[in-house]
Parts: C-alpha cells; sequence; structure tokens
C-alpha cells in the first residue's frame, strides 16, 4: 500500500516537487534534507554525510534507516504521489483535488434528471431547494416546517424537485467525507507537533542524551502524542464510515431515493470472511472499474484492508484505547532504531496485536508491547490508506453515474 504507486492527481498545479532545499518531516521527529550531502535535524544536532541516490529513492532509503515514514513539512502532511511523478502534495490540497472526482458526481446527477424524471435539471428548483436547506442550517426552517414543504407536489418522488434533493444530498454526503478527512489529517499534524515538542526541549525533559541511549518518557508531551494517535484512529473509521454512507447512497435499488441512509459502518474485508460491500438489491456491474485501475475502491479493496482498526475503534469507544491511557514514549538517539546514526528520535509504542488485529491480553495484563509497534508510522499508514480508499471510491462512482448515463443514451444498452 502506498500513495507513491496508486495515488495519481489530475489536477497537477496542486502538487510539488520533492526538492533538495526543503526540510521534511519524518514521523519519528527528525527533519531530513534530502540535498547532497543528506542533511537531519532533530531540534539539538545538525548531521551530514554523503548517500549516492537523490530524490524517492533517497527519501526510500532515510524512511528505511530511521524507521519512519514521510510526514510532510512544516509540520503538515503531505503524501508521495504516483502521477505527477517525483511529485508530494500536502493533505489539504489532496482534499481540493478530490473535488474532481466529486464535480463529476455532481454533474452526472445533473444529466441524470432528464433520465430519471423526463425533466431537465434547472436552476430555478436548485436554487428554491439551496434557500430551503440553508435555512435549516442557519435555524430558521425546523422539522416540521421542513417537512410540510417536502410533501408539496413539487417535491414528490419522480418529480425534478425530488431529484433535486437526491443530488443535494449525495452533494453533502461527499462534503461530510472530505471534513471528516481533514480532521483525520490534523490529529496525525497534531501528533507530529508533539513529537518535536519532545526532541527540541531535551534540557527541559530529560537529560542530554549519549549516542546509543533510549530512555522512557512519561511527561504531558507524551500522552498528548498518544492523545492524538486515538483521536486519529477514531476519525479514520469515522471517515471510512462516512465513506460508505456516500458509497451505498449511490449505489442501491432502487436508483435515486433521497432517503439518507441509516447507521453504517464501514464493511472491512477480513480475511477469511465473505466480503459485502454492496447494499440489499444492487451489486457489481459489468462496466464498473476493477481491481487493476482503482484497486481500494471500495468494491475492490483486497482482504486484509485496515488491519487492526476495527479492534481499535472498538477499543477507543469502549476503553478509551488503554493501551494508550498513561503511556510513555521513547526518546533515542543514534540506538539500533536508527541504524546507529547519531540523531534523535521520539516512538510511541502501541499495543501488541494477534494475526486478526485484536489485541494481544491475560487476564491479569491488558496489554503487551513485546512488538514494539511505532503508533505514528501506524497512523500514517491509516491516513495514507484512508486517503487512497476515498480518492479511488469516488473515482469508481463517478464512473459508475456516467455509465448510467452512457446505457439510457440513444443506442446505449437500455435503449435496445
Amino acid at each position: 500500500m502506498s500513495t507513491k504507486t496508486h495515488l495519481k492527481i489530475a489536477a497537477a498545479h496542486l502538487c510539488e516537487t520533492l526538492d533538495t532545499r526543503s526540510w521534511y518531516d519524518l514521523t519519528t521527529g527528525p527533519k531530513v534534507q534530502l540535498a547532497s550531502p543528506l542533511q537531519l535535524a532533530d531540534g539539538v544536532d545538525e548531521l551530514k554525510f554523503a548517500v549516492p541516490l537523490a530524490g524517492h529513492d533517497l527519501l526510500d532509503w532515510v524512511e528505511r534507516h530511521l524507521s519512519g515514514r514521510l510526514h510532510g513539512k512544516d509540520g503538515r502532511l503531505h503524501f508521495k504521489v504516483a502521477e505527477p511523478a517525483d511529485h508530494i502534495i500536502s493533505a489539504d490540497y489532496f482534499v481540493e483535488a478530490l473535488l474532481g472526482s466529486a464535480g463529476r458526481i455532481d454533474k452526472a446527477l445533473r444529466s441524470l434528471t432528464k433520465i430519471v424524471t423526463g425533466a431537465a435539471w434547472t436552476l430555478q428548483v436548485e436554487e428554491e431547494l439551496l434557500e430551503i436547506i440553508d435555512g435549516v442550517r442557519d435555524g430558521k426552517v425546523d422539522a416540521a416546517a421542513f417537512a410540510a414543504r417536502m410533501a408539496q407536489s413539487d417535491f414528490a418522488p419522480g418529480t425534478p424537485g425530488y431529484h433535486h434533493v437526491f443530488a443535494r444530498n449525495a452533494h453533502i454526503l461527499i462534503e461530510q467525507t472530505r471534513t471528516a478527512l481533514l480532521r483525520a489529517f490534523d490529529h496525525a499534524d497534531r501528533m507530529m507537533a508533539q513529537v518535536r515538542i519532545l526532541l527540541a526541549n531535551e534540557q527541559g525533559f530529560y537529560p542530554p542524551l549519549k549516542p546509543g541511549q533510549e530512555i522512557v518518557n512519561s511527561s504531558m508531551t507524551s500522552e498528548r502524542i498518544h492523545g492524538a494517535f486515538a483521536d486519529g484512529v477514531g476519525a479514520v473509521a469515522t471517515a471510512l464510515d462516512l465513506l460508505y454512507r456516500v458509497f451505498v447512497y449511490l449505489v442501491r435499488e432502487p436508483f435515486g431515493a433521497a432517503d439518507l441512509p441509516g447507521k453504517l459502518y464501514f464493511p472491512y474485508n477480513e480475511v477469511g470472511k465473505p466480503y459485502r460491500p454492496f447494499p440489499t438489491d444492487s451489486a457489481a456491474e459489468p462496466t464498473d472499474v476493477g481491481a487493476a485501475d482503482l484497486p481500494y475502491a471500495l468494491p475492490n479493496v483486497a482482504a486484509g484492508n485496515f488491519f487492526a482498526l476495527r479492534a481499535m475503534r472498538n477499543d477507543l469507544t469502549h476503553n478509551m484505547m488503554s493501551g494508550h491511557i498513561q503511556p510513555s514514549c521513547f526518546v533515542g538517539r543514534g540506538t539500533s532504531l536508527v541504524a546507529g546514526i547519531s540523531i534523535r528520535y521520539v516512538q510511541a509504542v502501541a499495543p501488541d496485536i494477534d494475526g486478526d488485529g485484536k489485541p494481544l491480553k491475560h487476564a491479569y495484563v491488558e496489554r503487551f508491547y513485546l512488538q514494539q509497534r511505532d503508533a505514528a508510522v501506524q497512523l500514517h499508514d491509516l491516513v495514507e490508506e484512508l486517503a487512497l480508499t476515498v480518492d479511488h471510491s469516488f473515482q469508481w462512482l463517478a464512473h459508475r453515474l456516467e455509465q448510467r448515463i452512457a446505457r439510457a443514451a440513444p443506442g446505449g444498452a437500455d435503449d435496445r
């Protein structure tokens, strides 16, 4: 799983090149400048040494030797991208780039107005509906008044007004998902900010570290690191649930029902268990985009996606993620974790899990930490997989709606 392999951004102007002048953040805390010689900074010391690589290859080398992931730059999350090559994109701009697929969905739903109702989409009906929705948002229209307006004939099922409500609700669900992404990404930034504070305040939080030394830190900064991780896990799971609402809303049959889906949970594709992402009475279609092109789209995801997320989310809901309450962080310099390179780092350790992603425990002890699973790396991988899943699913949905239009066109499958 890697955005470097699977994330393709059509709006290339939103991306930036991976250059030799910027300082890039690693999840373990150090900053790196991908220059020649390579430069590392940990908030206390700076190092320079030669590595005969450049660009993404050099960054891969740094990630591997420092046991971290690229977080981004200037404390803000960024993702590597497959296209345009040798570029990265900020998390904020990634969410903006999703407007491309979201716009395709909006456009397709407008075009389907004529097919579904026999009358074309009109700005007049849209403006009237937006006025009603804005009234709800601003506290000027209560539930009874809204219900009375929707009960009038111009919003009855089968009318253009009703299809406008369906399309507007799809737009709202998509925007809710995009907002949830921003919140999940923000928690990763919070975690990174606290890691940097812990590194930069060596004298205040702990004695100066010698090369090869690692200590345990239990300060409030360590607490905030684990708190950001727990919040990030919850936000990733919530964003996936919202994405699934979008998916169900647009693929269920009969098509075009404006009723919002009820309480839904993301259908994790777990190894050894049947995977049924489609709601009742709907299924995959021959023209759907397959896994070869959009492997992270909801219907295409491989078994094991978002491994351990369901168990962590349940632990968060019922126990506040007990493995991350009153936690500690390892702070070290030049140990084997960073290949003996004399740089400082922070490692927040997540609890051990079994082969199914569930916490390993004993009747007397709820959590173990022998596996030394880095929480920051885990959260980074979750938000990266989240970004791919939303991006591919939006594209998949846009294509399915466009194929519905194509089938209804003269000479299309539905016209025969």
